[in-house]
């Protein structure tokens, strides 16, 4: 999950290549679409942050990191599904194309918004900078004490916010240089101990913090809302006997003061989880 170098692995993508005939070039540029271009009939995706959980401090070395659990929700119409152009040249990125769908499930507007990398400690393909992870001090906007940087991700359904399940009904199941997404109505998901779902908070002081978590930070993925992609967690740091820092969860965002009747609300507050590595 952590923004790496991308290494670009021929012996992995002939096979793609011969199997899929897709040997085009193409420019990265990375824009985000105008209302205007978008045709009405598109179902468009809603990305927002679920609320960071079982977070916990790891030390090591004489450094602190922050660990929890990371989850990104499609509460829109439409998925949220990213296709590969791969280059001809291997110093090139794999290109990934945002694809808007119709009711009907045809591909009625495609963008290219990111790229594919390959991320070594996952040994599996991410997109890039499709989330970011900061602590402040004092409020969620407060001074900066650490963050991630963008961080890249491999992007499936993992459980539908509904029902729970992660198994059912899934569309998108592979890390691999193909189609990736999130449909409508489920939710990607990992556990804190996986790589990436960390913030360095070596040298922070005791007092109240916020863990915020930003979905699609550069507005490049296309949404129906990007202003409400923020969840965070308070947090009350504080230190132990033995003069080692620990945190304790005070307080969440406001997703739990959304419509009760609204079925995602358990899930974006992080009440509803399937965690995977």
């Amino acid at each position: 999950m952590t923004t790496s170098k991308k290494i670009f692995r021929m012996t992995t993508l002939i096979p793609l290549l011969i199997a899929i005939g897709l040997m085009i070039t193409v420019p990265m540029t990375v824009s985000a679409a105008k209302p205007n271009q978008i045709p009405s009939e598109a179902l468009l995706p809603e990305l927002q942050a679920v609320v960071p959980d079982g977070v916990q401090v790891v030390h090591k070395q004489q450094s602190d990191t922050l660990r929890f659990t990371n989850g990104i929700a499609n509460t829109g119409e439409g998925h949220w599904q990213m296709a590969p152009t791969f280059p001809t040249n291997p110093d090139d990125d794999v290109i990934a194309t945002q694809q808007l769908l119709d009711a009907d499930g045809n591909i009625v507007y495609e963008q290219v918004v990111s790229i594919f990398e390959f991320h070594e400690e996952h040994n599996h393909w991410h997109i890039a900078d499709v989330t970011e992870f900061s602590v402040h001090q004092g409020s969620p906007d407060g001074p900066l004490v650490g963050d991630s940087n963008k961080v890249t991700f491999c992007i499936e359904d993992v459980y539908n916010m509904i029902e729970n399940t992660n198994t059912a009904d899934r569309i998108f199941w592979d890390c691999t240089v193909s189609l990736q997404g999130v449909q409508a109505g489920w939710a990607d998901q990992y556990h804190q101990s996986t790589p990436g779902n960390q913030v360095d908070i070596t040298g922070i002081t005791p007092g109240i913090y916020y863990l915020v978590h930003n979905v699609n930070p550069d507005g490049t993925f296309i949404e129906r809302d990007s202003t409400n992609n923020k969840a965070w967690t308070e947090l009350l740091v504080f230190e132990k006997n033995n003069g080692q820092i620990d945190v304790v969860e005070t307080g969440i965002t406001s997703c739990s003061l959304l419509d009760p009747t609204d079925p995602y609300t358990p899930a974006l507050c992080g009440e509803v989880t399937a965690n995977r590595g």
